[in-house]
């Protein structure tokens, strides 16, 4: 009986733990993470930067950006341990560091850096490890999405009048 009620534990175990497993992505498996995205309706298109590391190309909303991949064996370019969203937007004018500075105190989890014309670029790093669950990682992407709306907002609010 003992010998029963352990098979049928780890059965019920093995039952569960197989579809957490499957519902995981990870910087390690970029084909996996850009799948998730194109199942959850959105733009994943993989491809490779500059350094030869996997890079997605997306859609934020309505701004273009990409999914860079970080911590990848820099030979193989393949064991990547983590991601960021990144995004520009392109002003009129050079946005002055104290926007800048307002942004970044407003907004927890959004870094941003200011590119040679002046031009703010927009951050958000996602450490994946092994994996995180793809729930998670939707809830970053849809969260940085809906961040990178909101800066860009005040970004563009003076040359839109606001």
């Amino acid at each position: 009986m003992k010998h029963a009620m352990i098979v049928a534990g780890l059965g019920l175990a093995m039952a569960f733990a197989t579809p957490a497993a499957a519902q995981s992505v990870s910087a390690n498996n970029p084909g996996g993470l850009a799948k998730a995205m194109r199942d959850a309706g959105y733009q994943a298109d993989l491809d490779v930067d500059d350094y030869g590391d996997p890079m997605i190309t997306t859609k934020f909303g309505t701004y273009s950006g990409a999914i860079y991949f970080y911590g990848c064996d820099s030979t193989r370019h393949d064991r990547c341990e983590s991601i960021q969203f990144r995004a520009g937007l392109d002003r009129k004018k050079a946005m002055p560091y104290s926007l800048m500075n307002q942004i970044v105190q407003k907004y927890r989890y959004t870094a941003m850096w200011l590119d040679d014309e002046g031009d703010p670029w927009v951050n958000f790093d996602v450490f994946t490890g092994d994996g995180i669950p793809t729930d998670v990682f939707m809830l970053a992407y849809t969260s940085y999405s809906d961040t990178l709306n909101n800066v860009a907002n005040m970004v563009f609010a003076e040359e839109n009048g606001g």
